[in-house]
């Protein structure tokens, strides 16, 4: 009789099937659009088994609509637009179920300021931080948490670990590197440029990270305090598009769900 071939009925299980004399059905023929695996097997009989070689697709998150606060929400919750200028809670992170305590990451986001004067939007950052953080401990050097400025300026824990002054530009994508099985995580001005400006530092090599802080993260934005300015914009990317940077090796592409 010949090899049988697993294919999809309509709303059933997996069932071997085979043509004439034995040959594979394939994926055009099949008329499900869904590769197929070879099997010995009787023809008309389920057949049970993992995968049929259907990889399922990935959920990545966006900012969650339910924790912004004095932010508006736009291109598929992705991108966070401050609306408010003299609090310093002010902000969005992404849903707290999609917490991590380990694997690597990476993502990026977008600095949109249309006003790039240092004193002005002095909490706009991106960042991670635990699930219980609220954006006033975030803005405010990290202290739950770790945060990379417009200023280039990087805070964790409530500690300043790199000084600013340079601004962003706007338009400028940075990428966050967070292994969360070493505890470290790297940011770079997106595509190329170094790790925590170092010319050595290399999330790949787990080599010149800077120390994440306990706790489940989820990725921050924040905008908050007196000096700040109300139309200051992020658009992150957390894996639903294509990145301008390469993915360190290792390092799952995008925050998944």
């Amino acid at each position: 009789m010949g090899l049988a071939v697993v294919t999809v009925v309509s709303g059933g299980l997996p069932v071997v099937e085979s043509t004439a004399g034995g040959t594979p059905v394939t994926e055009a023929a099949n008329g499900y659009g869904v590769p197929v695996t070879k099997v010995v097997g009787k023809p008309g009989l389920p057949v049970v088994f993992e995968t049929i070689g259907v990889v399922a697709g990935v959920t990545y998150v966006t900012w969650d609509a339910a924790t912004a606060t004095a932010v508006t929400l736009s291109g598929g919750n992705l991108a966070a637009t401050n609306t408010g200028t003299t609090s310093a809670n002010q902000g969005a992170h992404v849903i707290s179920t999609s917490g991590k305590t380990t694997g690597k990451y990476y993502f990026e986001a977008t600095f949109v300021p249309f006003d790039l004067n240092i004193t002005q939007g002095i909490n706009f950052s991106i960042g991670i931080g635990t699930t219980a953080s609220t954006y006033t401990s975030m803005g405010n050097g990290g202290t739950t948490g770790i945060v990379f400025y417009k200023s280039q300026s990087v805070w964790s824990n409530g500690s300043q670990i790199v000084a600013g002054g340079t601004q962003v530009s706007a338009g400028q994508a940075v990428g966050g590197a967070v292994d969360l099985d070493n505890r470290k995580i790297w940011f770079r001005l997106a595509p190329s440029g170094n790790w925590n400006a170092s010319g050595t530092a290399n999330p790949a090599t787990n080599t010149g990270g800077y120390t994440i802080p306990a706790g489940t993260m989820v990725p921050f934005v924040t905008f908050g305090g007196t000096a700040g300015t109300a139309g200051h914009a992020l658009t992150a990317n957390f894996g639903a598009s294509v990145f301008s940077g390469a993915v360190p090796a290792g390092f799952t592409s995008g925050w998944p769900a």
